[in-house]
């Protein structure tokens, strides 16, 4: 029984309390969840990458996120995946955008009831898309598969117009067979290749119009006259509405000279049998059943089985491959007509394993005893896999989606794939023999070319981009991969070339750099306006202070100015960074020390950053919490420190430093220390309430010591 697992669920919603409600709903409408809620384009990532949710449901408007957001970014990654829009209030035209969007449904939060059966469909379409997709990538799969079975296949393949008895198309092993061209060949009259009569070549047709499969040896003719031994294989096909003949033909030239040459020394066969390391054998015919009677020793090691285990009467055809088994008894009936006949099939050993066996047989037949059938077994499992090895690495080179070339050593192309022909505009035909440089838009200069080819010429693989112009002149930027290969004795036989097109990747990059220099121009501005009005605001409070004649006021407006001026120099140094993101704190400290010094104007308030101090980078939103309590802090020290008047020896050290992941910003003096029942956490005046509040903000904590002077430290994380 298979268990029924939860509906993993993604919430993509600020309000807690409204993704609670919509998942009572849901449980309420009978759904087995698993929750997961999220409210940030980082957060919404790493959940469909980790969670893999089966539905998401979104709210449409939040403060950092947007449902909107959230479903191209869902798309992007599975465009089958259920996405739900949940809002309080949506426009018409607003859902049709979230629709077109991709978006399974929307439902107003009013409405949230239906929200279960708003999931229910979104699924019910996932799986018809899914469905529908899978049946179209089959039969697609199933097309590219004949033709570049078709296209590709070693073998020569022909399709004849029954009617007219002429070939309609043929593959290139065909053409290569022939001796014509594929114009030459297409429309050629069976009687031109063929050496049967007219009226025998119409019998065959016929006969294999009506079979599913028939089979004829035979000899034809090539384009030079010659005549070679073929062994067809011709059954039905439907093209355009009409019956078709599709045949496949095999050159068996050599076979028949192998099995003249087998009859020609069949004196010394039993000599051979003896002493070869392949399995010989010689089965009996007798009543119409074969039977093994004798086979040599190595059978043993060879196939795992006793020599009294292969002398059973069902033995050989037990052990046969089911899928080969109706071949490999063809291949005896064979025997009777023709004398000899080799086939390869897979055979099972005793240990269970599949080894393919070549088994090449000989009919003898005796005037004073039964007829017999004396063969030979070939392990031939290593020669199978190789070739099914070369057979796999062809067909993924050819599927390959980079431009594959392989050229010899000076540079003339010997092979390309058909994604060479899609880069460039060549066919690969077209460029048989021909040198690369055919694609040369005279972008690089002779400087370029030369360093490639020192570095392939010695050894190297080449890696690089160039500007390389198509076969209809149109200019393209290619990142090329350029690797040597070399032969036994290390010596350089070829080299093969990948190719991919990243002219778009290119044009988007230009893009987003001219993109993010208007951006980086625009923030620059932003921080300057927001100094400059900083700035103008420190100037009014200066003037209102000099008309205030009530002291303390005057105070708080000082207080006030000084920490608009901390903000200020924040914005300032972004203003002058070369890094938008990030500012040099501990340059800060150093202009915010000058400017509380010049503000005092007594040579005793001397303010001094600690040596070793370390150059710390913060963000805007770590570098303004932490001017200000930096501000607070040195104020605090040439205020309250040093209450007793002038000293030559009066100083305030400011230290920076990154201990392990945090920051330790730390302001100490050499003044009057705290007072004895100083607690930090109960400070009432408005500068430690401020300062305790920052360092919160800043996720860090703040430590205040009093054993000789004063130090105050804020420790918080860097990230």
């Amino acid at each position: 029984m298979i268990e029924k697992k939860p509906l993993r669920v993604l919430f993509v919603e600020d309000l807690p309390t409204d993704a609670e409600l919509a998942e009572r709903v849901l449980r309420k409408g009978g759904l087995d969840l698993e929750p997961m809620r999220v409210d940030t384009r980082e957060s919404f990532l790493a959940a469909l990458e980790e969670f893999r949710p089966d539905v998401v449901i979104s709210d449409y408007s939040m403060p950092v996120f947007d449902g909107m957001s959230a479903l191209g970014l869902a798309h992007a990654r599975d465009p089958n995946l259920p996405f739900i829009i949940l809002t309080g209030s949506m426009h018409e035209d607003t859902a049709v955008e979230c629709m077109k969007a991709g978006a399974g449904d929307y439902v107003i939060k009013e409405h949230i009831t239906r929200l279960p059966f708003a999931v229910a469909e979104a699924l019910k379409l996932q799986k018809s898309r899914r469905a529908s997709a899978e049946a179209a990538s089959g039969l697609r799969e199933s097309e590219e598969r004949y033709h570049a079975l078709f296209e590709n296949s070693h073998a020569v393949m022909i399709i004849i117009d029954p009617e007219k008895r002429t070939i309609v198309e043929a593959n290139q092993a065909a053409c290569d067979f022939y001796g014509w061209t594929k114009e030459t060949l297409l429309g050629q009259k069976m009687t031109v290749y063929n050496t049967l009569a007219e009226d025998e070549i119409e019998r065959n047709v016929d006969r294999a119009i009506s079979m599913r499969n028939h089979h004829f040896i035979l000899k034809q003719k090539r384009s030079d006259g010659s005549l070679v031994d073929v062994e067809t294989h011709s059954g039905p096909i439907v093209l355009g509405g009409r019956p078709h003949l599709f045949s496949i033909v095999h050159d068996i030239s050599e076979r028949v000279a192998a099995e003249r040459a087998r009859d020609d020394f069949s004196s010394r066969l039993d000599h051979y049998l003896s002493t070869s390391p392949t399995v010989t054998y010689s089965m009996r015919i007798k009543d119409g059943a074969a039977r093994w009677q004798w086979a040599s020793e190595n059978i043993c090691g060879l196939l795992g089985y006793s020599l009294a285990e292969v002398l059973a009467p069902d033995w050989w055809l037990r052990n046969v491959h089911t899928a080969d088994r109706m071949q490999a008894l063809g291949g005896i009936s064979k025997l009777t007509t023709k004398g000899s006949f080799g086939q390869e099939y897979r055979f099972q050993r005793k240990d269970r394993g599949i080894v393919w066996l070549r088994d090449e047989m000989r009919f003898v037949q005796s005037e004073h005893s039964d007829a017999e059938i004396v063969g030979t077994l070939t392990d031939i499992s290593d020669r199978k896999s190789a070739e099914s090895e070369l057979s796999l690495k062809s067909q993924a080179l050819d599927a390959a989606a980079n431009a594959i070339v392989i050229t010899d050593r000076d540079g003339a192309i010997q092979w390309a794939n058909p994604a060479f022909e899609a880069l460039t505009g060549y066919p690969p035909g077209e460029v048989a023999g021909k040198n690369p440089r055919l694609l040369k838009s005279g972008e690089q200069g002779p400087e370029f070319y030369r360093s490639l080819w020192d570095t392939i010429l010695s050894g190297g693989v080449w890696r690089g981009k160039l500007v390389n112009k198509r076969k209809d002149g149109t200019q393209y930027t290619e990142e090329m991969t350029i690797t040597p290969v070399v032969d036994e004795s290390r010596a350089i036989r070829s080299f093969i070339a990948i190719k991919s097109d990243v002219t778009e990747r290119e044009l988007s990059e230009a893009r987003i750099r001219a993109s993010l220099d208007e951006n980086s121009v625009l923030l620059r501005e932003i921080h300057h306006r927001i100094n400059n009005n900083m700035q103008l605001i420190i100037s009014l409070l200066s003037l209102s202070s000099q008309k205030i004649a009530d002291s303390g006021l005057q105070k708080i407006l000082g207080e006030v100015s000084r920490r608009v001026m901390s903000m200020s120099l924040v914005h300032e140094q972004f203003y002058s960074s070369p890094d938008m993101a990030r500012i040099d704190f501990l340059l800060y400290l150093r202009q915010l020390a000058d400017g509380l010094s010049g503000e005092r104007g007594k040579s005793r308030d001397r303010i001094a950053i600690a040596p070793g101090s370390d150059a710390v980078l913060l963000t805007l939103e770590k570098a303004v919490p932490a001017g200000l309590v930096a501000a607070e802090l040195l104020s605090n020290a040439l205020t309250h420190a040093y209450p007793g008047g002038d000293s030559a020896q009066a100083s305030v050290r400011i230290a920076l430093r990154r201990v392990g992941a945090r920051i330790e910003l730390s302001v100490r003096d050499e003044g009057v220390g705290l007072p004895k029942d100083y607690e930090a956490g109960m400070a009432d005046s408005l500068g430690m309430i401020l300062v305790h509040s920052l360092a919160n903000q800043l996720l860090g904590t703040m430590e205040f010591r009093g054993d000789k002077g004063t130090e105050a430290i804020l420790r918080f994380p860097s990230e």
